[in-house]
């Protein structure tokens, strides 16, 4: 009977501590998901080191495992803000692609916690997207919308670099503005087609107007030619009609004196 007893507490301790050997193995081992590092705590405290995805050893029940997702994370978010000529952008989109640096995800936990999309990237991509828009005109904002999202995310980036968070993308995916925005742009695009079309009105006359300038100076010259031959040939018919008119008068009869050994006589050969 003691015998039995005894091999009896011999097998319950041998259970026992198979058991406590296997809560100490669970207890010891993590696997950290692909995509993800593990923050390490001991009592609380955040190391100094983290453990990479896989299968992973810890100390039992005094390490504790932080899993922080470090994939691409986008974040999308509505709001408003007001242009460099403070014009009101009442609906405005914008998406931004982001994620956490793996070698520097225990500094982020341990300053900020495992809410660091809210407690950090949000506040910081809502700041950037109004200092941002505050650089450009509304107009601006819609026609150099590429160059826009580059300058929110160069300041997104100044604010969330250090901290370990990386943007690798924003777009801005819809803008719009009051109604009243809305009209005076539509005025203002009429006006420019208006302007654009007299100023090719315009062209169009000057060019025409030099055309005709050209062509009278060439019906000038034209004219003028035709003057000189008219004058030359009248001036000779004239003189014809004058020997022709002195030919009609003489009565057959030479000069009876002369001052010289010539015997002038008209020129009747014309």
């Amino acid at each position: 009977m003691l015998i039995e007893t005894r091999n009896k507490i011999i097998l319950g301790s041998i259970i026992g501590v198979i058991i406590l050997a296997i809560i100490i193995l669970v207890a010891s081992i993590t696997t950290v998901p692909t995509g993800y590092v593990g923050v390490k705590t001991r009592f609380g405290k955040v190391q100094d080191d983290v453990i990479q995805e896989g299968f992973n050893f810890k100390a039992p029940f005094i390490e504790n495992i932080v899993k922080i997702d470090c994939r691409t994370q986008k974040y999308e978010v509505t709001t408003e803000a007001s242009s460099k000529d403070l014009q009101k952008i009442s609906n405005l989109k914008i998406v931004i692609n982001y994620n956490v640096d793996k070698s520097t995800a225990n500094n982020l936990y341990k300053e900020v916690g495992k809410d660091y999309q809210t407690v950090l990237i949000e506040p910081a991509i809502l700041e950037s997207i109004k200092q941002g828009i505050s650089q450009y005109t509304a107009e601006e904002t819609i026609t150099k919308r590429s160059e826009v999202a580059d300058t929110i995310i160069n300041l997104l980036t100044a604010k969330l670099e250090d901290k370990g968070v990386t943007v690798t993308a924003l777009n801005i995916t819809d803008l719009s503005f009051s109604e009243e925005f809305d009209t005076a742009v539509e005025q203002k695009q009429i006006v420019e087609q208006e302007t654009q079309k007299a100023q090719y009105e315009l062209e169009k006359a000057k060019v025409e107007n030099e055309k005709k300038i050209e062509n009278a100076k060439a019906d000038a010259e034209v004219m003028a030619t035709q003057n000189a031959q008219i004058t030359e040939n009248y001036l000779r018919l004239k003189e014809i009609e004058n020997q022709k008119a002195m030919i009609d008068k003489w009565n057959g009869q030479l000069p009876t004196t002369t001052t010289s050994d010539a015997i002038p006589f008209l020129n009747i050969n014309q």
